[in-house]
């Protein structure tokens, strides 16, 4: 089984948008948090989830939508 892939480049990571969730089907809002990177890189990377809006739903708590 693959892993998803939540780490981006902050450059791809602006690129993302919403997307339905892979559990009922909202449209999930994409959450990007930088990663702590002390080398001052221009391209840094950044952890990336979407969250379904539904409390209920399994993809509340962050959902990716690709494998690396």
């Amino acid at each position: 089984m693959s892993t998803p892939k939540t780490i981006y480049s902050q450059s791809e990571a602006r690129r993302l948008r919403a997307h339905p969730c892979i559990h009922c089907g909202k449209m999930s809002r994409v959450d990007r948090r930088p990663l702590s990177d002390m080398s001052g890189s221009v391209d840094p990377d950044v952890s990336v989830l979407w969250y379904c809006p539904d409390a209920l739903c399994a993809g509340h708590d962050g959902f990716s939508i690709e494998s690396q």
